[in-house]
């Protein structure tokens, strides 16, 4: 601090100001401003820096990780550059996959049933402070926490959508089926405000819903016999319809009360007589990113003669076009992509019955492998987190349970 005061004393002040405490001669407006800065500087400085030891900032007390899920009831945490392992938490059996809170202080995990953990699943909270594991709902569908970090979201089926506060787990008001009947895909807005809901049962469509209200927006129903996904490139959503080979792609526009004209997909299929049954969608950086699923009970590899290339198709959301395909020799399970879109990381299901798996980090625009890692066979599914540091500084995390 005395040398950064020396520096303002040298470099902040007209040039023949003195600053002296004790000045032998009346100062002019000039050197009694810079005097005053200076002094003020030496007595709220190291107040400053006292009050940012005692209350450091998120960026010096987290860290972004790659956290992989596998059912034998393990949760294994990576560094996201290397891929070497950082730590592990021990949980339930048949873990399906994790979610975490934007702050880090939670974990959102869908894992087996009591009693026996046979069965899925279950929506637990792990409190990453006091290692508690908490049960919420059971039977429980895919997990979505909003961007804000204020609630959990998931489904027990077509029975509306139920809410959590995500900080104190407390159950709130569910949307109810009458307004959202669907089993769902969701997904929030950048900013909380809607949430879109991919539904293929009852019927195809698009819900949007307004979610502080708890009211339906919109409703896009979609024709045909085809399935339905979508994903947010930046701060639009786009709904992909998928049958086959063949595709349609929608930009949406909430305050539009139609879908309009679609953008017409083909996904280029080496094994058209075996028919293409289940396509991942992810959004990275300005692309979409399409992907066969690989290591399902619909593994094509189980019944079609035929290899079945893999890789990721790189698509212009504008138009539609196919503009590249990347690691074609990598049968995707889960896909994720970086925060800048401009890495993707995902679980490489080598043999359909997972006897063979790894963990990979590619350049998203020409698919280089960066790192890699073998897995333990089971199956498993991935997200990215930033997580406390101290969190990881543990090879083995102990949980308690409630």
């Amino acid at each position: 601090m005395e040398a950064a005061a020396e520096y303002l004393r040298t470099h902040h002040h007209p040039p023949g100001t003195r600053i002296d405490e004790e000045e032998t001669e009346e100062p002019n407006a000039a050197s009694k401003s810079a005097a005053i800065r200076v002094i003020l500087m030496k007595r709220i400085c190291p107040a400053l820096l006292l009050l940012m030891s005692l209350f450091p900032s998120k960026a010096q007390d987290s860290q972004p990780v790659l956290v992989a899920t596998h059912r034998a009831g393990g949760i294994e945490i990576f560094d996201p550059a290397t891929l070497s392992p950082l730590a592990s938490i021990q949980v339930r059996p048949l873990v399906e996959g994790v979610r975490s809170s934007p702050d880090g202080s939670f974990l959102y995990i869908r894992e087996g049933m009591a009693p026996d953990f046979k069965g899925c699943c279950a929506l637990d909270a792990l409190d990453l402070r006091t290692k508690k594991l908490t049960s919420l709902v059971a039977p429980s569908g895919e997990i979505t926490v909003a961007p804000d970090g204020t609630h959990v979201l998931t489904q027990r089926g077509a029975v509306g959508i139920e809410l959590y506060n995500a900080r104190t787990l407390a159950r709130e008001e569910p949307i109810p089926q009458t307004v959202a009947p669907g089993v769902y895909q969701l997904s929030f807005s950048p900013d909380s405000r809607l949430l879109f809901g991919v539904t293929n049962w009852p019927k195809p469509s698009l819900d949007v819903f307004e979610f502080a209200d708890r009211r339906l927006l919109r409703r896009y129903p979609v024709s045909g016999d085809a399935s339905l996904s979508g994903a947010w490139v930046r701060d639009a959503f786009y709904l992909y319809s998928q049958k086959g080979p063949a595709g349609q792609l929608w930009k949406v526009n909430p305050a539009s009360p139609t879908l309009g004209l679609p953008l017409e997909v083909g996904f280029p299929d080496a094994a058209p007589d075996c028919r293409l049954y289940d396509e991942g969608i992810l959004g990275a950086g300005g692309k979409i990113l399409l992907f066969e699923v690989f290591g399902s009970k619909l593994d094509r590899r189980l019944r079609c003669r035929t290899p079945i290339p893999g890789g990721v198709l790189a698509l212009d959301p504008e138009t539609g076009k196919v503009l590249k395909r990347i690691a074609e020799g990598m049968h995707f399970f889960s896909l994720v992509s970086s925060p800048d879109g401009e890495e993707i990381y995902g679980v490489d299901v080598r043999h359909p019955t997972w006897n063979s798996v790894g963990l990979v980090r590619l350049d998203a625009a020409t698919g280089r492998t960066l790192a890699k890692r073998e897995l333990t066979p089971d199956v498993w599914s991935i997200s990215l987190a930033s997580l406390p540091r101290k969190l990881l500084l543990h090879e083995t995390i102990e949980v308690l349970h409630d």
